[in-house]
């Protein structure tokens, strides 16, 4: 069932799945965008009792696919909206070659939620692989999979494989991802962008919440690159 985070304007909905064994989170995002346009961000399992959930908010338009981690049921949404817009980051893309996308996820934000939702993406590289979203409405910061952390309502194997890496109660970047930005100039200008989005609250793919001091959290994700 989702879960109203912003009133009339933001959901989401966990879903457990298994990684190595162990329980994880998935999480939906859905955001409203003007004339009762819904955004999908991640999608999960579709069922009709989702579909009639979604129907009581608005009309999909566009899915979104911010991370190459959580595909595995988009041909679902893609059979069943089949109007709707499909947008996913490029690594996506290449290894779904079953699917047509509309476009893909870059620094240019789409027509669609131009004006509306703020996007980046803070990979180092010319091909964007995990995209940042920020509503400012909500005042949320939306980020896939890239940060972890431990926190009381995550699944225990979650929690075990988030110490195994090293990280606790603080919002981080695993250690092995930090060793995938080779320009850190770049990597800066990313998060100093995100730095002046209108945002203090934030959600994530991977489960994560958190209700105030968001932007504190985020940046000390991302000190070392500072340094």
């Amino acid at each position: 069932m989702l879960i109203e985070w912003q009133k009339d304007r933001v959901w989401y909905e966990d879903m457990p799945y298994r990684k190595f064994g162990l329980t994880h989170i998935q999480r939906m995002i859905v955001v409203k965008l003007e004339q009762d346009k819904l955004l999908v961000i991640s999608p999960i399992e579709l069922n009709t009792q989702k579909q009639l959930e979604l129907s009581k908010l608005g009309t999909v338009k566009a899915i979104i696919s911010p991370t190459a981690s959580y595909h595995q049921y988009l041909s679902e949404w893609w059979l069943a909206y089949s109007k709707a817009y499909f947008y996913a980051t490029h690594a996506l893309i290449e290894k779904r070659t079953d699917l047509k996308f509309d476009d893909v996820l870059s620094h240019r934000t789409p027509k669609l939620w131009q004006g509306q939702l703020l996007q980046t993406s803070i990979v180092s590289d010319d091909h964007p692989n995990k995209m940042i979203f920020c509503d400012p409405i909500s005042r949320t910061l939306f980020v896939s999979n890239n940060l972890i952390a431990i926190q009381p309502h995550l699944p225990t194997g979650q929690k075990i494989l988030t110490l195994a890496q090293g990280v606790n109660h603080e919002l981080k970047l695993p250690f092995y991802q930090r060793r995938k930005f080779k320009n850190k100039a770049r990597l800066r200008v990313s998060v100093q962008e995100v730095m002046t989005w209108p945002f203090d609250r934030l959600l994530s793919s991977n489960g994560l919440v958190i209700e105030k001091n968001a932007k504190d959290a985020f940046y000390q994700a991302f000190w070392w690159a500072f340094q």
